[in-house]
């Protein structure tokens, strides 16, 4: 296994990801998923952040997109994750931790002064929070999500 930074060549595959992934998580399969704007978006994000990704055997079985703002309040970067998938069958390997190594180098290499990740889908959350602990990540605060009609 190998982790790259991802080209536009994986694109294709990363919208795949993106479409396995809302159908998979318990708090996005009810959203809807245009693949055009994920397309777009990895697109962006090839430009202005990162998104790295693991290789097994010439496939690629994960990803982690991410990105680097400002605070609100103050002028230091903050790095943060977009999102982060590896396919069911390479769960239990080392791709996740890949990811988020590869992930936290980059951050350093850009100069960020703290890095924000979370989980919300619903999928391996205790296990993605072990993995973010094990780098030292700290859990603060807590995410509330409501959708809203508009009738």
């Amino acid at each position: 296994m190998k982790v790259r930074v991802a080209t536009l060549d994986d694109i294709p595959t990363l919208v795949e990801f993106g479409k396995s992934f809302m159908s998979e998580a318990p708090n996005y399969r009810d959203r809807e998923y245009i693949p055009e704007k994920a397309e777009e978006h990895y697109k962006e994000l090839l430009k202005n952040g990162v998104i790295f990704v693991v290789e097994h055997n010439g496939h690629v079985c994960g990803g982690f997109a991410g990105g680097i703002g400002k605070e609100w309040f103050n002028d230091q970067r903050i790095a943060f994750d977009y999102v982060m998938y590896v396919i069911p069958e390479f769960r239990k390997t080392k791709i996740a931790y890949m990811l988020v190594d590869a992930f936290i180098n980059w951050c350093k290499l850009m100069k960020a002064d703290r890095i924000q990740c979370g989980t919300t889908t619903g999928i391996e959350s205790l296990g993605c929070i072990r993995l973010y602990r094990h780098f030292g990540f700290r859990e603060y605060g807590t995410v509330l999500d409501m959708g809203l009609n508009h009738e």
